[in-house]
């Protein structure tokens, strides 16, 4: 189970609606005062637009983190009492689940043998279709199935 902060469940909705019809995804930090919601920015147009060939999908069904950002966050969840708990992402137009590409992208190196590329961190899905978001899914690695099978969400 992931116990997540009303706060920090709307400002990932919020995030997600106001990213639509793109996929919007962030990290949640669990912090001394409390959960934070860093919303990051997805770079898949870019990438798909100077390489099409190399990056067939676009922001409406793909998102690719900034690598600086992506830098400086795993460097916030190194400083003292933090710790990177949630990455998010959204589906628009899609169900919440935890595609065969979040899994991969989600594993060291891609494969279930070398396990989690951030062991202990929650994946969360976000269901949006017409720029409200429905169904909200967590998924853990689970160290037996070599999975992410879905767990349920605490709001507090």
């Amino acid at each position: 189970m992931i116990a997540i902060e009303h706060a920090a469940m709307d400002a990932m909705r919020a995030h997600a609606e106001e990213g639509y019809p793109d996929e919007s995804w962030g990290i949640v930090f669990d912090t001394p005062d409390g959960q934070l919601v860093r919303p990051m920015t997805n770079v898949q147009n870019r990438l798909h637009a100077a390489d099409p060939a190399r990056h067939p999908r676009d922001a409406r069904t793909a998102y690719a983190p900034d690598p600086e950002e992506l830098m400086a966050a795993n460097r916030d969840g190194d400083r003292p009492g933090w710790r990177i708990a949630v990455f998010y992402h959204s589906h628009p137009e899609h169900g919440a689940y935890f595609s065969d590409t979040d899994k991969t992208r989600a594993l060291w190196d891609g494969s279930p043998e070398m396990g989690p590329a951030y062991p202990g961190v929650v994946y969360v899905v976000l269901a949006v279709s017409r720029r409200a978001v429905g169904d909200v899914k967590a998924f853990a690695w689970d160290e037996e199935a070599a999975d992410f099978p879905e767990i349920p969400i605490a709001l507090r």
